[in-house]
């Protein structure tokens, strides 16, 4: 989340300085882009779309946001899990 913190400020910054604003803003976006905590976030974002999508599929989500965050928080408690081992 402080990446895209950082990015909305740099953009505002850099919008102001011109082109060498710009070119600086571009730098930090795909620093941005390409950091292991955004591809992190990604991969675990998807992880949660596909495993929402096959028990959607299977009738398990029931339509209900209560699905959704059952699932998000059990998501969530089993990456704690494993990082405390």
């Amino acid at each position: 989340m402080e990446a895209i913190i950082g990015f909305v400020a740099g953009y505002l910054v850099g919008s102001r300085e011109g082109k060498a604003g710009l070119d600086r803003l571009r730098t930090s976006w795909d620093a941005i882009r390409t950091s292991p905590e955004v591809r992190r976030m990604a991969g675990e974002a998807a992880v949660v779309a596909e495993a929402m999508v096959r028990r959607a599929a299977s009738g398990g989500l029931s339509g209900t946001v209560s699905g959704v965050t059952d699932l998000i928080a059990s998501r969530a408690a089993s990456r704690q899990g494993q990082q405390a081992a």
